[in-house]
């Protein structure tokens, strides 16, 4: 998901998604933009085609019944459509957060069709993504899509948000060790992605480190540089981290993936509230 947004208008915006074209011949599926063929996939006799102009309008007239919408960001890559919009600002702790929906198609088989809002950090270039039950959409291109995807998301309003930023003010003035971070983020040992991923994520925590962004010793740093598959936190080579510094870090390692992915990491790290520590808990034993 790229991180570069246009200022919202919505004649500009509507004339994008009408460049979109998505037909069916025979047994094959052809997408295009501005007449220019972006995809050709062969499907069963179960797939349906989903008109995502109109779906896209739909929701864009919706949204703006209840937000403001300030930026938008439409990608059309191959067979994938992605939408995202930025609405109104929250703040939360002096950090700011624009209220965000997130609508992802694909007319190639690569993804499912989505709905989901979220928040997006502008100063700090990362998402988090959730699929409240009231807007939420995930389905396949199977018959019977069009009629789902025009059932759901028909509730819209501030609560949409609530489960996020309570989250992320949950976990402010908290703290959460290495050893539990490594459960949260590689669950399964033997899935070599998730090791990726800690990797990833302990590379970050060196360059915060590098650029006085963190305060970490020569033996932590040793902790990090040590490849996730090998490395076995004991009582000795743990430490703790700020755990709203940790949800951030970790969801910029995908702040340029598509919006289904962010919502599969976000659901991964917003685990770490089943291990957070006050700092005041930790300070009392002289941690």
């Amino acid at each position: 998901m790229s991180k570069y947004f246009t200022s919202y208008n919505k004649e500009s915006l509507f004339n994008k998604i009408d460049k979109i074209s998505i037909e069916q011949v025979n047994n094959q599926i052809i997408t295009k933009y501005d007449n220019i063929v972006r995809s050709i996939v062969n499907v069963s006799k179960y797939y349906e085609i989903f008109d995502i102009k109109k779906y896209l309008k739909e929701r864009i007239e919706f949204i703006e019944k209840n937000f403001n919408i300030s930026k938008y960001n439409l990608i059309i890559k191959s067979g994938r459509q992605e939408l995202t919009l930025l609405s109104d600002v929250v703040d939360i702790n002096g950090t700011e957060f624009n209220k965000s929906f997130f609508i992802l198609n694909s007319s190639d088989k690569s993804r499912r069709l989505s709905f989901n809002s979220g928040l997006f950090c502008n100063t700090k270039n990362f998402y988090t993504i959730s699929s409240p039950k009231n807007i939420s959409l995930n389905r396949k291109h199977l018959k019977g899509v069009t009629k789902l995807a025009e059932e759901a998301s028909d509730k819209l309003n501030d609560e949409t948000f609530s489960d996020q930023i309570n989250f992320i003010k949950e976990i402010i003035n908290h703290k959460i060790s290495l050893s539990n971070l490594k459960n949260v983020i590689v669950p399964d040992t033997d899935v070599k992605v998730n090791h990726l991923k800690f990797d990833s994520f302990k590379n970050h925590l060196c360059y915060f480190n590098s650029t006085n962004q963190l305060q970490l010793t020569s033996d932590q740093i040793k902790t990090l540089r040590t490849p996730s598959s090998n490395l076995i936190v004991n009582n000795s080579s743990d430490f703790y981290l700020d755990a709203f510094l940790v949800f951030q870090i970790y969801l910029r390692i995908f702040s340029n993936q598509d919006s289904h992915l962010i919502q599969k990491e976000t659901e991964r790290i917003m685990n770490i509230t089943q291990y957070s520590i006050r700092n005041r808990m930790l300070e009392s034993i002289g941690i």
